[in-house]
């Protein structure tokens, strides 16, 4: 009798509560894209916000102000925590200067790009993300087979966030240590961007972005390279006219 009436509380307990609605298999893309939409990427126009870069260039940290003249909306606010010189301040707007005109800002495509579709499988769900696994592409025209072989031993994952379906990371990096050519070995390669609102409210748009990258060639070439971008202090600029 004791088990029966276990057994019945389970089933009303089922039935009580609200089911997970597990997307089906071939809408895991248009999980990804719809958050892909929800990414604001011309955020320049109208936000101010300060960057901080670090590198094989030390530490930098800029600001970025649409409001200033074009050419001058970049300002370089300190180098490795030291107050920087007027030559490298100038060596600094004149290399973002640069980058905005080459439009060197990420691009959903670009995302896209690193993601093959039809590799979107589910990992985890919970009532407030879907957490997807995916197969990293390369983008370039070529049959190239280093490519391939890196890219074998690579997995990726991106995080939606269900509130705003928007992408809150995408992660790619290395399961294994790599050996894309004789003599070559990578231990380590990573890259993730993460995404959130400006403020609270505000539009999404990317957070951060880390790269690294370390191998041996011939012990006798040595890469241990990091990169890492972090944007913060959004403030908005722009015209609410």
């Amino acid at each position: 009798m004791k088990h029966g009436i276990a057994t019945l509380a389970a089933i009303l307990l089922a039935i009580a509560l609200p089911a997970r609605c597990e997307p089906a298999p071939d809408s895991y893309e248009a999980l990804f894209e719809k958050a892909l939409e929800s990414i604001t990427w011309n955020f320049q126009e109208d936000w101010a916000f300060t960057e901080t870069a670090a590198g094989s260039d030390g530490k930098l940290v800029g600001r970025y102000d649409p409001r200033q003249p074009d050419g001058n909306r970049w300002t370089l606010l300190s180098i490795d925590g030291r107050e920087p010189t007027a030559e490298e301040s100038r060596r600094y707007t004149d290399r973002k200067r640069g980058e905005n005109s080459e439009d060197g800002h990420q691009q959903d495509g670009d995302i896209d790009n690193m993601v093959d579709p039809g590799s979107l499988e589910l990992v985890e769900e919970t009532d407030s993300y879907w957490l997807l696994r995916f197969v990293p592409t390369d983008d370039g025209d070529d049959d190239d087979e280093m490519g391939r072989k890196v890219l074998e031993r690579m997995d990726g994952t991106v995080k939606i966030i269900k509130d705003g379906h928007y992408l809150e990371y995408l992660d790619i990096r290395n399961t294994k240590p790599i050996r894309p050519k004789a003599g070559v070995k990578m231990t380590k390669f990573l890259t993730r961007l993460t995404f959130g609102p400006a403020v609270e409210g505000g539009p999404i748009v990317m957070k951060s972005m880390d790269v690294v990258v370390k191998l041996s060639a011939f012990l006798v070439v040595r890469v241990n390279e990091t990169e890492s971008v972090q944007l913060s202090d959004f403030e908005y600029a722009g015209s609410d006219g």
